[in-house]
């Protein structure tokens, strides 16, 4: 009887091997997160996660997912549930203090903090979700659909997506055969976005098609001038000659985005408008088919998945008529 049990454990033995080495594999990788570097695996679900990118937090709340902590912003709207989670620096400068304390598990990176990422690396595993302006949504639906996966709530994320895609085609219904032109202001300058540009996936978002030409993805990019300077006073010069030609070709929309109004500030866009020599002649300005964005959402919050809805039903409550 012994030697039929040893027999059993032994032909046992390589069966029960295999299912521990599956089940260490399993508790491994418990966590996956594909991001712009790669794919994060880690033995658990993190608990105290910290996210510099306020996109991500917007989607991590949509998904109804924990964080520990958060950089100085104006909370609002989906995002209001963060006023009182603990403050971890700004979007651009962390507080490595209040991170230790915090210790977290976690930490997604911002573009605005990517300076930070090497230092940040050495606290938690740090991973970044960066934008591609010449893939927007197909970029947007990849990381939000990670997301959604990662933390279990892929369901979720696909309902969500969803519900933007079904907005997004009546916007493109409802603009089918139009054109447009995004113009960001500030202190009274105006500066156009052309698909390729950072806010150039307005087009993708709208259906408009662009009165200027694309962005050259090969292009080199240049420095920003020292304001004052002569290189500065070369490119003002330049973009005003763009925006002129903008006005010209008379596009069925401008979307504007005011910078100042940003965290509250003062409007001026409208203002800006109103005096600039070209624009202020447009059958689109003369006849009320400006979008004034929200600043906020266009350019704090980015590309989370409450942010986006709101974002599309604006547009397409605004642009149906």
């Amino acid at each position: 009887m012994l030697t039929a049990y040893l027999e059993f454990n032994m032909k046992l033995a390589p069966a029960l091997t295999l299912f521990s080495a599956l089940l260490a594999s399993a508790s491994a990788t418990a966590f996956e997160l594909k991001h712009s570097e790669g794919v994060l695996a880690l033995p658990a679900e993190p608990q105290r996660i910290v996210s510099f990118e306020l996109g991500v937090l917007d989607t991590l709340a949509a998904l109804d997912v924990s964080v520990a902590g958060v950089p100085k912003s104006t909370y609002e709207g989906a995002l209001e549930r963060y006023k009182n989670t603990r403050v971890v620096g700004t979007l651009f400068e962390p507080d490595f203090d209040v991170l230790k304390e915090i210790d977290p598990d976690l930490i997604i990176a911002g573009g605005r903090s990517q300076k930070a990422v090497p230092e940040l690396s050495k606290l938690a595993p740090t991973i970044t979700f960066n934008a591609d302006p010449n893939a927007f949504l197909a970029n947007f639906r990849e990381t939000n659909l990670a997301l959604g996966r990662a933390f279990k709530r892929e369901e979720q994320a696909k309902q969500a997506l969803a519900n933007i895609d079904a907005t997004l085609n009546a916007l493109h219904e409802a603009n089918k055969g139009k054109t447009g032109a995004f113009l960001f202001t500030i202190r009274g300058n105006v500066i156009p976005h052309v698909p390729g540009d950072r806010f150039g996936y307005a087009y993708e978002l709208t259906g408009l098609e662009s009165v200027l030409p694309a962005k050259d993805p090969n292009a080199p990019v240049s420095p920003r001038p020292e304001p004052g300077s002569p290189e500065a006073k070369a490119a003002a010069e330049e973009r005003a000659k763009t925006v002129a030609k903008l006005a010209a070709a008379e596009p069925d929309w401008l979307l504007v985005l005011d910078r100042g109004a940003i965290n509250g500030g003062e409007r001026t866009a409208k203002a800006t408008l109103e005096q600039h020599p070209e624009l202020s002649k447009t059958k689109a300005f003369q006849e009320g088919r400006v979008v004034y964005l929200d600043p906020n959402g266009w350019y704090v919050v980015g590309g989370g998945l409450n942010n986006m809805r709101s974002i599309a039903e604006d547009l397409l409550a605004t642009m149906k008529k």
